[in-house]
């Protein structure tokens, strides 16, 4: 994820942030020749409007939602919880950390 900053990466590895830095330069570099190759026999491209990409990203969100929202009741159902256990509280003994403790 990119806002994990503080995870420093193994020596000799890269960092997310330059991975993401990366492909989307590489991404762009391909869309630059991939434009610069086609012509005007691309006809295929031109079914892609704003409209209908907005479409598609509203409709696979959706579906997205729904599959999270069933994931979601059918864990519940099963009593299978996707959280985590709480964490137990630690017991504050004399000895260990120096405090003194009035009854």
């Amino acid at each position: 994820m990119i806002t994990l900053w503080r995870n420093r990466p193994a020596r000799g590895s890269t960092c997310q942030r330059c991975r993401i830095i990366r492909s989307f330069i590489a991404f762009t570099i391909m869309l630059g020749i991939f434009s610069l190759v086609v012509d005007d026999s691309a006809r295929f491209l031109q079914i892609v409007t704003p409209e209908r990409a907005a479409s598609a990203i509203w409709i696979a969100g959706s579906m997205l939602f729904v599959v999270k929202i069933a994931v979601l009741l059918w864990e519940r159902r099963g009593g299978v919880s996707a959280d985590r256990a709480p964490a137990e509280k630690p017991t504050a003994e004399k000895g260990k950390n120096g405090r003194k403790y009035v009854r």
